[in-house]
């Protein structure tokens, strides 16, 4: 589990047939063989641990066929885009965000990006058909692995408004027009509505 609180950026490559390298920043020398690490909003099973020449923190995962059809990290791949980061939330951790499980339900496209005085608006496709139920303005939602706030909703499109902290802490800053997004919708939220 995760809270959606993104705690550094990583590239993600391919080394062969279903296993992948992640390198990054964040330092994983207490994180155990087999924990869990969200990876774009993806939980990932992280092994062979260790530190590279640059000092960098360098894991690898096993992804399936069904993660990449279903999750933009076949494009992050290909493109070699930043993703976002986060281990595992440990008891007594501070839940900044909301509860993340990392299991991603759709991807959804950016369609606008307007940069006001304070802060960033960003519009994304809602086309999640009998799901659209849970994109609710103050409901929370999760991009990309990050736990985020709907601020308005529109027929077709969603908006999030993003302060210069996670602007400047996730990859949100990198996205182009039509790039696709992860998205989870909140856990809490299925329980609610009996989904």
């Amino acid at each position: 589990m995760f809270t959606g609180i993104i705690q550094d950026l990583g590239y993600i490559k391919l080394i062969n047939e279903g296993l992948y390298q992640v390198i990054t920043n964040l330092d994983l020398s207490e994180t155990k063989e087999g924990s869990s690490i969200s990876c774009n909003g993806v939980c990932l099973t992280a092994k062979n641990i260790k530190k590279n020449q640059n000092h960098n923190s360098v894991f690898e995962v096993n992804i399936g066929e069904e993660t990449l059809m279903r999750t933009n990290l076949g494009n992050n791949i290909l493109n070699n885009k930043k993703i976002n980061i986060e281990k595992s939330v440990k008891i007594g951790d501070e839940i900044g965000g909301h509860f993340v499980y990392g299991h991603v339900d759709v991807i959804t496209s950016l369609k606008e990006i307007k940069k006001l005085d304070n802060s960033w608006e960003y519009n994304f496709e809602k086309n999640f058909g009998i799901n659209n139920k849970f994109i609710k303005e103050k409901a929370s939602i999760c991009i990309n692995g990050i736990s985020l706030t709907i601020a308005n909703v529109k027929d077709s499109s969603f908006m999030i408004s993003v302060i210069e902290h996670t602007f400047n802490n996730t990859n949100l800053k990198f996205l182009n027009i039509d790039d696709q997004v992860n998205i989870e919708f909140d856990y809490l939220a299925r329980f609610v509505l009996n989904e």
